[in-house]
């Protein structure tokens, strides 16, 4: 919420005002009004839709931040409330062992409260196939679903299948704008190809300074070769 708000505040105040108010809406109705102001808020369309896209970003990334958030106390709550399930039947069990065993009867009493051990309603375990069950003693259901893959696939194809309706929705999408994509590329291109220019660099240096002192060599020897032949 607070980086979407941020993020409001660099293009209007009154879009900050907008943003809070969206925050203390009461119905959906409210809140699809306030969203249509700060869309109109925004005078230059350029500004709306980078304003649009960023704050669809912000607000996908504090959902997820929110859901994980979620996640982690749903589990901590599902092993508090398994621990304490696993607690209470431990309870049942211990009486159900004793009274096998003999040492407690079907029914205690205390001085506010009584136990009862009572019977269930009789269950039923088939173990056999139910097809092999005698008719009056099985339930047979027809299920009847749609196909929509196929009646979809027809549609396609230009066949309308009577009673159905083919409907297609339209979704936002939030993208980069290609020159800024490609200006992007080019910086990621530019750094990972640095590294490659200087060593490209340092090695042609290092073969320039093995060239001069194999020039300043020979210099040398032909000096030394030209004083001894006038000796």
């Amino acid at each position: 919420m607070y980086l979407a708000k941020d993020l409001l505040a660099r293009y209007s105040i009154q879009a900050v005002e907008l943003w809070n108010q969206l925050e203390t809406a009461e119905t959906p109705e409210e809140e699809e009004a306030i969203l249509k102001e700060i869309w109109e808020n925004q005078t230059n369309q350029e500004i709306a839709a980078d304003t649009q896209a960023e704050l669809a970003d912000q607000l996908d990334a504090e959902i997820c931040a929110v859901k994980a958030r979620l996640k982690h106390l749903v589990e901590l709550h599902t092993e508090a409330i398994e621990r304490l399930e696993r607690w209470r039947s431990s309870l049942d069990k211990t009486l159900l062992q004793f009274h096998s065993m003999g040492v407690i009867p079907t029914e205690i009493v205390g001085i506010s409260r009584h136990i009862r051990l009572k019977e269930n309603p009789p269950s039923c375990e088939v173990l056999i196939n139910p097809c092999e069950l005698p008719t009056e003693y099985r339930t047979e259901k027809l299920v009847v679903t749609p196909n929509k893959r196929k009646i979809v696939a027809d549609w396609k194809q230009g066949i309308p299948v009577d009673g159905t309706r083919i409907e297609r929705k339209l979704r936002v999408e939030y993208g980069i704008v290609p020159s800024n994509l490609t200006s992007a590329t080019e910086v990621i291109s530019n750094r990972a190809a640095a590294p490659n220019t200087q060593e490209n660099h340092s090695t042609i240096t290092q073969n320039s300074r093995r060239k001069e002192k194999a020039i300043a060599k020979s210099a040398d020897g032909s000096n030394k070769k030209m004083k001894a032949r006038a000796g």
